[in-house]
């Protein structure tokens, strides 16, 4: 039975959230280095659940063996940025209402109607009898794990009437299972479930710190992508994230599970535009081993790189210089590598060749690439874009193409790119000094990824060239020279540090975030700490644990009626 819930607008129920909890979190976190502070960002209070967080949560929360795929009919979000997680950029339409509503009602059903799934639900010290007890207790259990924080004394009155009329809505149903089944329904529709509330405990003090429950659902989300697990709530009813110590064994186990490495894969995975992988298609005349296998296995290439990275210990500039990848048959034919055979994906030494890192696999190099030649200048924006954050200037409008090559009198493309764009030309600035020095230490790369001396015109490749970071000029001959110096540069793990950040924290990075990105490119640059120190340095920040006191108060797109 379709049913439209309507249960008010968000700002309406929250007043007495800062009163839940039995007082708030006020972890120290890591100190800042000297000369820096960390400061609260101001964002906003009320961050959506993007599509993917949707579904771990539905998962997590109706303890469902695999994510429901519900959100593939969801309207797709517009990127805004880098990250599909920007709380601030996520808002709900009338069409995603309708929705969250089907799939709802969907969900609800399914749990409600299969005894052993409703039984995973209810709470292990639910009473038997009476009814209005036994409905109650339901309801406050489920209720804290769905919203992430316990109901208040209205909220549950307000559910308890609500299951009370599940029998007259589902009169075949049990009337507890109706009920259960009615709520649900309520409860994954709500403000509360789709929306994160970061409200903070009133004290009159700015920064303002977040509550338990608060900082529970921060940290789940931003190192699992989902809600708190039962450790965690223990954790927060016993108090151990009030304090440094007791957060870093919490943030310690949450690290150590399989859901944080894949969340730091996710997050290279949008970084590195993983998705855009699947949509590259060649000649099989000019690139007969660019087999329609290949786009699958650049995908899971870095995916598995990335994670054993993680599962090293492994740094920023791990990332970048080290000599293995991951490859099955298809993708071994790309680079060359012998011995390797079959579908399955298998972890491979590159001693000895010309690749080292992710600036030297198949997948970045393909993207950044036409359908039939290199592209040096795409791949110079990218990395001066994503791996540098250079400040490179918006392109001019009306922007020529690249002439056609004159068969009469052969050049290299680099010869031609910086015949179009370097020295005396318009491009002069920032193709001759920043984009096209970096793009051609790639060329001996072709269009999909394959080594190559020569180009098809038999004319020899020339991938030497130089950068200045940050003011320091550095030569190079090649995409591996080339790596190990991006692996140094501090712009490097500075534009890594920014980006995490923004990942980690789900909104983005912001002028008072200086003080803590400055820590983290510290940490990485000169003290060599593990992808996985970076993060726990940015999610046991004070900044991590509280909110400023000029954030939004309104919630954007709210439409749930």
């Amino acid at each position: 039975m379709a049913t439209a819930l309507a249960l008010g607008p968000l700002t309406s129920l929250v007043g007495c959230v800062g009163d839940l909890d039995s007082g708030p979190a006020s972890p120290r976190g890591f100190e800042c280095t000297t000369g820096c502070t960390e400061l609260a960002a101001s964002t906003s209070r009320f961050p959506r659940l993007s599509h993917d967080q949707w579904e771990e949560t539905v998962r997590d929360l109706l303890r469902l063996p695999a994510t429901s795929d519900l959100s593939s009919t969801f309207p797709p979000d517009a990127p805004r940025g880098l990250f599909d997680n920007d709380g601030a950029e996520l808002s709900v339409s009338g069409d995603l209402r309708t929705e969250y509503q089907r799939a709802a009602e969907r969900l609800a059903e399914q749990v409600a109607t299969d005894p052993a799934a409703l039984m995973r639900i209810l709470p292990s010290d639910l009473p038997a009898s009476p009814d209005a007890a036994r409905a109650r207790g339901f309801l406050e259990g489920f209720g804290e794990r769905a919203y992430r924080r316990p109901l208040s004394s209205a909220e549950l009155d307000t559910y308890a009437a609500l299951f009370a009329r599940g029998p007259e809505l589902y009169p075949d149903d049990d009337p507890f299972v109706a009920g259960v089944r009615l709520s649900l329904e309520a409860m994954l529709q709500s403000p509360h479930f789709v929306y994160r509330a970061e409200l903070g405990a009133a004290s009159g003090n700015e920064p303002i710190a977040l509550t338990r429950h608060e900082l529970a659902s921060r940290l789940s989300y931003a190192l699992w992508g989902t809600m708190p697990d039962d450790d965690l709530f223990e954790a927060v009813a016993s108090g151990a994230l009030d304090d440094a110590e007791g957060l870093d064994v919490e943030v310690s186990r949450m690290l150590d599970d399989a859901r944080a490495e894949a969340m730091l894969v996710r997050y290279h995975e949008q970084l590195l535009s993983v998705g855009r992988y699947e949509d590259v298609t060649r000649s099989a005349t000019l690139f007969p081993e660019f087999t329609s296998a290949v786009p699958a296995a650049m995908a899971d290439e870095v995916r598995l790189f990335v994670r054993e990275v993680y599962a090293e210990d492994g740094g920023v500039r791990d990332l970048f210089t080290s000599r293995f990848t991951y490859a099955n048959a298809p993708l071994a034919a790309i680079y060359d590598l012998p011995g390797v055979s079959g579908d399955a994906m298998q972890r491979v030494s590159l001693e000895g060749t010309d690749r080292a890192g992710l600036l030297t696999m198949a997948g970045f190099l393909s993207i950044n690439a036409s359908s039939t030649d290199s592209d040096p200048i795409h791949r110079g924006v990218f990395v001066n874009h994503r791996i540098l954050c250079a400040p490179l200037p918006a392109p001019p409008m009306m922007v020529p193409p690249l002439p056609p090559e004159d068969m009469s009198m052969p050049r290299t493309l680099r010869e031609r790119i910086t015949l179009h764009t370097g020295a005396g030309t318009c491009g002069a600035s920032c193709h001759g000094t920043m984009i096209n020095p970096v793009g051609f230490a790639f060329e001996h790369f072709d269009a999909v990824g394959s080594s190559r001396d020569r180009e098809r015109n038999g004319l020899a490749i020339d991938a030497a060239d130089a950068y200045s970071f940050q003011g320091q000029s550095r030569s190079y001959d090649g995409a591996v020279e080339l790596s190990a110096i991006v692996a140094e540069q501090r712009m490097t793990h500075a534009c890594y540090a920014d980006h995490l950040l923004q990942f980690v924290h789900g909104r983005a990075s912001v002028e008072s975030d200086e003080g803590l990105l400055h820590h983290v490119t510290t940490a990485s640059l000169r003290e060599r700490a593990s992808l996985r120190e970076l993060v726990r340095i940015l999610v046991t920040s004070s900044a991590f644990a509280q909110r400023s006191a000029t954030e939004l108060d309104e919630l954007p797109g709210l439409e749930m009626e």
